[in-house]
């Protein structure tokens, strides 16, 4: 008797793990939003028309991407955007509280560096799109510098004056992740 309850606890075993879905490391993270779609809390009265622009067209762009995302503006979110002058040397950081065993993101911070985006742009409008669209990809799964030769928001070495918008390489990882 106690083999017969072994052996179904170890059939049961695998094919509970069998039934998972695992995704390589690249192109992914190890945490996420559990949805597609989520809120940041409203911005439109803490920075200037330019800013809320910016902000607007990177929330638009994912919207917008045939993507399985909504990002929407609430008072009462706990997930923010920060546009500011930091005197660290990166142009974008997404930080993001999520629990260690389910691996969902509960809460994120995404900070903008006009700073550095002022000092490196053609054209700061899009720099600063590309920036936040590429932090907002963090929040759905997606790593940086993944090993493709296809484009993508989260590379490293996109053009930031150009591209503004999520890539397919982005949207289909994406939407593989919220199926």
């Amino acid at each position: 008797m106690k083999f017969k309850k072994k052996f179904l606890v170890i059939l049961m075993a695998i094919t509970l793990l069998s039934a998972m879905t695992v995704y390589a490391a690249d192109p992914y993270l190890s945490y996420g939003l559990k949805s597609g779609k989520t809120t940041v809390k409203s911005y439109s009265n803490s920075y200037n028309d330019v800013w809320v622009k910016i902000l607007d067209d990177s929330r638009s762009a994912w919207n917008n991407a045939s993507s399985h995302t909504n990002i929407s503006t609430s008072s009462s979110s706990k997930n923010s955007i920060q546009a500011a002058r930091f005197s660290d040397s990166w142009y974008g950081l997404c930080s993001q509280t999520y629990n260690r065993i389910t691996r969902y993101t509960s809460k994120f911070v995404i900070k903008v560096n006009a700073r550095t985006i002022g000092e490196d742009a053609k054209n700061i409008p899009n720099f600063a799109q590309s920036v936040t669209v590429h932090e907002f990809g963090h929040t759905f799964w997606l790593c940086d510098n993944p090993k493709t030769s296809s484009s993508s928001i989260v590379k490293y070495s996109r053009d930031r004056n150009k591209m503004t918008k999520p890539q397919r390489f982005d949207i289909t990882n994406v939407n593989n992740k919220y199926k």
